[in-house]
């Protein structure tokens, strides 16, 4: 008995110790892991980046398609700055760049086909510079209606620009198209009370099918304007894209935290085990 007694009293120290063990080691575990993660989100924001470039390209070669569009040399333009306009029908002769201008909208078109326009705006929306050019396989008729609330069941977009263009085919037709809206930094912040960050800026239409508000691919062209390229027309707006929120990095400092901790509790249970064990040796 004395044996066996003296054997329980060597095995017990021994099981705390694999106790111990078996505690630290899925700390160490979770620790590898949240130091893999970090170099993990490192390469992905690398692969991000060939993305945004990829991206990039995919959209100068779409704005290659309706370039054609925008070298015409002849502009005609229709001044009415006084005026506010209401189902204001308007014509825009084949490949011929037709400017309007309303008292707080000005709207660069360019068609392929004959097209007659009607607009709408509302009086609170602030002044607004669109460009717009359609590649269409027949003569058109669209209805333009831009406003402060949304249109057609649309929710209400919070990042938005404070306006809706709504632009409605009177007939299914093929077509591919490009917006544009002219962004001056300084205007923007004043009439939004606040900085905009126009990098994150991007063009969205409103999804029926999805009852959401879906981006669109859209980049800053060379004279200002933020450009996005379709083949449909709905309800746009421009909205800020809300920043991602990083994923939680480990530190080396909290790395060096956690191993003290672990440390003192290592040695915690070592100053019990041999305080046990030299108390059963006594006894």
């Amino acid at each position: 008995m004395k044996n066996q007694k003296n054997n329980l009293n060597k095995v017990s120290p021994l099981l705390i110790i694999l106790l111990v063990a078996a505690f630290i080691a899925p700390l160490a575990t979770t620790l590898a892991s949240n130091g893999n993660g970090s170099s993990q989100g490192e390469q992905t924001g690398t692969t991000n980046n060939s993305t945004s470039s990829a991206n990039l390209e995919s959209n100068q070669a779409a704005n290659a398609s309706t370039s054609k569009l925008n070298t015409v040399d002849i502009v005609k333009q229709y001044n009415k700055t006084n005026v506010t306009p209401k189902n204001q029908t308007e014509q825009v002769r084949a490949r011929e760049q037709t400017m309007f201008q309303y008292r707080n909208m000005t709207m660069v078109m360019n068609c392929t086909q004959n097209c007659t326009v009607t607009f709408t705006t509302d009086e609170e929306v602030t002044p607004k510079l669109f460009g717009l050019t359609v590649d269409s396989n027949q003569t058109m008729t669209l209805a333009m209606n831009l406003t402060k609330s949304p249109l057609n069941g649309a929710m209400v977009n919070e990042r938005c620009l404070n306006f809706y263009l709504g632009i409605e085919p009177h007939a299914t037709l093929e077509l591919q198209a490009q917006i544009r809206l002219y962004i001056n930094q300084t205007e923007l912040n004043q009439s939004m009370n606040r900085e905009v960050n126009t990098s994150r800026l991007t063009w969205m239409y409103w999804n029926q099918t999805r009852a959401q508000w879906t981006a669109v691919e859209s980049y800053m062209d060379q004279n200002g304007y933020l450009v996005c390229n379709t083949d449909h027309f709905s309800t746009w707006t421009v909205a800020e894209e809300a920043p991602e929120e990083p994923a939680p990095l480990v530190t080396q400092n909290s790395v060096f935290q956690v191993e003290y901790i672990a440390i003192a509790i290592i040695v915690v249970l070592g100053v019990i085990v041999v305080s046990i064990f030299v108390y059963r040796q006594r006894k």
